[in-house]
C-alpha cells in the first residue's frame, strides 16, 4: 500500500497543535536524521527532533497549525495557512517527498524553508532542511522576468 504522505505530515501538526510530544516523537523513527546544510548542524534520534521542536524560542502556540485548507501535490488538492508558517506543498513518492513553506519570524523576516526527507514505513527517518531569507529582486534582471509577490500574506 502506498504511503500516506499527506496523514503523516497531519498526524504531526496535530500533534504540534496540542503539544502532545510523546506522540510528535513517535512519528520519527529511533535514528532519525536531521541535518541543516547552511549551518552544519545534525539532529540525531527522534528524541532530540522532539526537544527540538518543544523548545523552540518563544515556543509554538497551541492550535497555531490549521490544516482545514490545504494543498498537497500529487495527491488531493488542499491548502495549508497557519499563524506561524504558510504550507506551499507537500509531495511525495513512495518513501521521499518534500515541503516547502514560508515563515514569518518574531523579529517579522520573512523566509521560505525546504524539506527534503524520507518515510521507513509511517515514520519520518530522515529530513534535509534549507532555510532562505525573502530578497529583493535584483535591478538588472528585471528585464528578463515578471515579479509577483515573495512575502508571507497575512489576513
Amino acid at each position: 500500500m502506498p504511503l500516506d504522505h499527506w496523514a503523516i505530515f497531519e498526524r504531526l501538526a496535530d500533534a504540534m497543535n496540542r503539544h502532545a510530544w510523546s506522540e510528535l516523537e513517535e512519528l520519527f523513527t529511533e535514528d532519525y536524521v536531521e541535518e541543516y546544510p547552511q549551518s552544519g548542524e545534525v539532529i540525531r534520534g527522534s528524541r532530540n527532533a522532539r526537544a527540538s521542536r518543544e523548545n523552540y524560542p518563544g515556543g509554538l502556540e497551541e492550535g497555531s497549525i490549521d490544516f482545514t485548507e490545504a494543498r498537497l501535490a500529487a495527491t488531493e488538492a488542499r491548502w495549508v495557512i497557519t499563524r506561524m508558517f504558510t504550507v506551499m506543498q507537500v509531495e511525495g513518492t513512495g518513501n521521499v517527498g518534500t515541503v516547502t513553506f514560508k515563515t514569518r519570524y518574531p523579529d517579522r523576516s520573512e523566509w521560505w524553508i525546504v524539506i527534503l526527507y524520507e518515510l521507513r514505513g509511517e515514520r519520518i527517518a530522515k529530513a534535509t532542511t534549507f532555510f532562505a531569507p525573502v530578497f529583493e529582486a535584483p535591478e538588472w534582471r528585471r528585464p528578463y522576468v515578471e515579479l509577483r509577490a515573495a512575502t508571507v500574506e497575512r489576513s
